[in-house]
């Protein structure tokens, strides 16, 4: 990508920043999700969650999910945040901002699809994490939701630009990414980038957000960038896609993405793929549940 391009994206990502419709919660919210578990205090994320009334609303709804697996749902945010624990509120908080924060109208992609993907790949991300017993679920589902940020860029910054790269997707049933890269020049990773580096979001979030399309290209955090590779591929073989039928053969275990986790991960060789996707389509729904309660609050504002 040249350095003319990089410079284009660059400056139209610095006016997602300055959009109205973005919390007045959210930049904080990232600088918590970049600190250790260890240094957040629990007082600080009842803070956040309460200082918007729709959004705290719309945390306790979505701490009731299923996906949550919580007995009994939650009657106050600090009782959310005790039962459900930091980082799990953390992530729900930031799946809220980000459904209340972009617009939803003339999106090329339709955005109820787009959450579904993103919160099932989330979904995904943590359920694989916990098969192959690796020690940080939220992180990984916090990987998962961010991962395709530079779709929304692109819808908003680039929008009849991305326009015409998703007619070209929809029409030929190729990957989004590579419909970009031929109508646009580059692609969600490399906007998504740039935002993700605005936002300061750690590294490992910037490396998933950048490479999950190319996970052995990764500059770090490459077991974070493969497992969010193989979820993605996982939702939209199970019908978590974009909204229309996407054509190419896929095949998890000859992916480089599944050598990446094998490497570090050996009981990965263990995982039954045919049961995990069966428990997968058990917990779309769930997903469909969700997205409805987060973004069916976003688009009744507009």
């Amino acid at each position: 990508m040249s350095t003319s391009v990089t410079a284009i994206i660059r400056e139209r990502v610095q006016s997602i920043e300055t959009m109205p419709a973005i919390p007045t919660i959210f930049l904080p919210l990232l600088d918590l999700l970049n600190l250790p578990a260890e240094r957040v205090k629990l007082d600080e994320v009842v803070k956040l969650v309460s200082y918007d009334n729709s959004i705290a609303a719309q945390c306790l709804r979505a701490a009731s999910s299923p996906l949550f697996g919580l007995a009994k749902s939650p009657e106050s945010i600090k009782g959310a945040v005790i039962a459900l624990g930091l980082r799990k509120v953390q992530t729900i908080l930031l799946t809220c901002c980000l459904g209340n924060a972009f617009p939803t109208k003339n999106w090329p992609l339709d955005p109820t699809v787009f959450w579904r993907h993103s919160l099932g790949c989330a979904m995904v991300c943590r359920k694989f994490s916990e098969k192959l017993e690796a020690e940080d679920g939220d992180r990984a589902y916090m990987a998962g939701l961010l991962h395709d940020l530079g779709f929304m860029v692109n819808c908003i910054a680039f929008p009849k630009e991305f326009a015409a790269a998703a007619a070209h997707a929809f029409q030929k049933q190729i990957s989004l990414d590579d419909a970009e890269l031929a109508a646009m020049g580059f692609t969600h990773c490399e906007s998504g980038r740039a935002l993700a580096e605005r936002w300061n979001l750690a590294d490992d979030m910037v490396q998933v957000i950048a490479h999950h399309h190319a996970p052995e290209q990764g500059e770090s955090a490459q077991s974070l960038v493969a497992l969010v590779h193989l979820s993605d591929l996982l939702c939209r073989m199970r019908g978590m896609g974009y909204g229309y039928y996407e054509r190419r053969r896929v095949d998890l275990v000859g992916d480089p993405a599944w050598g990446i986790l094998l490497k570090e991960y050996q009981n990965l060789a263990g995982v039954d793929l045919a049961l995990f996707s069966f428990e997968l389509d058990e917990a779309v729904g769930e997903v469909f549940e969700l997205v409805s309660t987060i973004f069916g609050a976003a688009k009744a504002r507009d």
